[in-house]
């Protein structure tokens, strides 16, 4: 079995920024909480646990005398009350994160409703609809927005994406508002937030998946970018899904005589390697 790796795939530069800060921020404050998970990946939560880094699901739970902010951000009014109750903020928010929010923020004091194509129950979302304005809303659904807001209200529209959602997927949702609203708006602005290191590793994959016979992608299940990785390869070939090499079924891949490899932006560089030596022993 030949086993070839994406071009880009693994830590984004954004994950292993929020790591560092987070190992430094547990060395001088000592047992640390991050509220809510630093990333989406079981295998670098448990590794940051064993580091003292511990998340909790609600403020009520921290402890102080710091918290971490994760990677995907938090709105102004989560940080506000944060550093009301006295503990020391440590905000990992990655940096493309942190200019959508800011995008977000400046178009809602223009007077813009701001529409963001995104999953409303992610992390990173919750936090940009927080910075974008109380007319601010997301959806995954140009149909829905169309359907459930009055034009009357999107006379003046901003249009910006989470940050790891498909650029073909962001492109057809925003053509799609473009068409039904043009006639009733002013004004639509439509600013690409999506982040380029997960469109370089999207691509990667591409190229990689119809080169093989068989795609596995590394990475957290509740991981937003590496289920649009599985989702994209999957398209092409056939494409299993796995956070650890514990879960890799050897089984189904014998016998394939070209595999190939890709991982999420918050898979540990560990996680990749011992898939890849498992499969080697194939």
């Amino acid at each position: 079995m030949q086993i070839e790796r994406a071009r880009e795939l693994g830590l984004c530069f954004g994950v292993r920024r929020a790591l560092y800060m987070a190992h430094d921020a547990a060395e001088r404050h000592g047992t640390l909480q991050t509220l809510g998970p630093l990333a989406h990946n079981r295998v670098l939560l448990a590794e940051l646990e064993d580091h003292g880094v511990h998340s909790v699901d609600s403020i009520d739970q921290l402890a102080g005398p710091a918290v971490v902010i994760s990677a995907h951000g938090a709105s102004p009014d989560v940080t506000a009350l944060l550093q009301g109750r006295g503990l020391a903020v440590v905000d990992t928010t990655c940096p493309n994160v942190a200019a959508a929010q800011r995008i977000g923020a400046n178009m809602a004091r223009e007077g813009l409703a701001i529409v963001i194509y995104g999953d409303s129950r992610h992390t990173e979302v919750r936090g940009l609809l927080g910075w974008s304005g109380e007319n601010a809303l997301a959806t995954l659904d140009a149909d829905s927005l169309l359907q459930g807001c009055p034009t009357s209200t999107l006379t003046r529209l901003g249009i910006i994406a989470q940050t790891t959602q498909r650029v073909e997927d962001f492109t057809l949702f925003a053509q799609q508002v473009c068409a039904s609203l043009i006639e009733h708006s002013r004004e639509i602005r439509i600013i690409n937030t999506l982040c380029d290191a997960t469109r370089r590793r999207q691509a990667a994959a591409v190229e990689l998946a119809r080169t093989v016979d068989a795609m596995v992608v590394i990475g957290g299940r509740t991981s937003a970018n590496t289920k649009r990785l599985a989702e994209t390869c999957a398209a092409i070939v056939e494409t299993h899904l796995v956070e650890s090499a514990e879960e890799l079924d050897a089984e189904q891949l014998r016998g394939k005589r070209r595999v190939g490899l890709t991982a999420g932006a918050s898979t540990p560089d560990a996680s990749i390697e011992h898939v890849e030596a498992l499969l080697s022993r194939l």
